[in-house]
């Protein structure tokens, strides 16, 4: 492993820390893929991945599976193109998307184990569409996980990362608008309970002229967790007419409860529009009040008000089934935390 660390612009996450705990070194299956023709899935015995940091070096040292996904130019089809974790360990997964695909991906890990990496990248070609869910279960100690969108001319990404899992660790989520009039939309939704220790370093840069990055990060906290967002919108010299926008949210429901907030703007061009928001906060007592004057239990309200929050979050997932699956996890943990 390199011994100097070039990371992005995490803050309060202590990734060099983690970065000493040694990988889980018992081969693991590699990632299943379910999809209708226009798709092709390898398992190659290596796969060269955009990102060269220390980070990365630990999270794609082996033993670690591989598997590489190709979507045909011009796909389109009903159904999504389900990329399942294994039971157990990490992987390193790479998705190429054709020119003018319009495609939904659903990409879930649940892995148990003691220190797992996760390396996911996604290669958008010109005028691809995609909607993307990353949804996170992990039941290992410790994970780190490094995404990678890269998109060419037009193509468009509408992004939702659900972070449902029970362990520590870092999650680095790294878009790359490459080509004019990309587009991304990076909706983040978290729920950290018992002594969690999670980070998640969203960043967008607009390398071209034209583009649109939008990051918005909702978490909850209960218990003695702790939750670092930053947001990393970076615009650079020569990408006109771009914008960046982005909201790091965090409600924590526990006075043991953490949670940080931490919004980057790097501006190296004049004919932009950017901002960004930041809160931490406790739950909304008058919402409280609103809800219980009109005879709503007190624990009820709370999870009205807390489910309420995190929408913003995971608006975009438009599944059912996933939804309920979701809301009954965030049911579930704060009536742990309340007993």
């Amino acid at each position: 492993m390199p011994e100097t660390l070039i990371l992005p612009n995490a803050p309060k996450i202590p990734l060099a820390r983690y970065l000493k705990a040694e990988k889980d070194s018992q081969p693991v299956a590699a990632a299943t893929v379910s999809a209708q023709a226009g798709v092709t899935t390898t398992h190659p015995k290596s796969l060269a991945l955009s990102q060269t940091t220390a980070y990365d070096a630990w999270l794609q040292a082996s033993p670690q599976s591989i598997t590489a996904v190709a979507i045909a130019d011009n796909y389109s089809a009903a159904a999504p193109v389900l990329i399942t974790g294994p039971n157990a360990g990490g992987g390193v997964v790479k998705v190429v998307i054709g020119a003018n695909a319009h495609v939904e991906i659903q990409e879930r890990w649940a892995s148990a184990g003691t220190n797992v990496g996760v390396a996911v990248e996604y290669e958008l070609h010109e005028g691809a569409q995609v909607d993307l869910l990353s949804y996170d279960a992990f039941t290992a100690d410790m994970v780190l996980v490094q995404r990678t969108a890269n998109l060419a001319k037009d193509a468009k990404l509408n992004w939702t990362v659900a972070g449902f899992s029970h362990n520590s660790g870092a999650s680095l989520l790294t878009t790359n608008l490459n080509g004019s009039g990309a587009e991304a939309t990076v909706n983040v939704g978290v729920l950290a309970s018992g002594k969690q220790h999670i980070g998640y370093a969203t960043a967008i840069t607009n390398y071209a002229q034209k583009t649109i990055g939008h990051i918005n990060q909702r978490g909850v906290l209960v218990d003695k967790s702790h939750l670092v967002f930053n947001g990393v919108g970076h615009i650079v010299q020569g990408a006109r007419g771009s914008d960046s926008q982005q909201e790091n949210r965090v409600l924590m429901l526990s006075e043991a409860a953490r949670g940080d907030a931490n919004p980057i703007l790097l501006i190296d061009e004049n004919d932009v529009t950017a901002g960004h928001a930041a809160s931490v906060s406790r739950v909304d007592q008058n919402q409280m009040y609103y809800l219980m004057s009109r005879g709503v239990p007190k624990h009820v309200a709370k999870r009205l008000v807390i489910r309420g929050f995190l929408e913003a979050g995971l608006k975009e997932i438009n599944d059912p089934k996933l939804r309920q699956e979701l809301f009954s996890t965030i049911d579930e943990t704060l009536v742990k935390a309340d007993a």
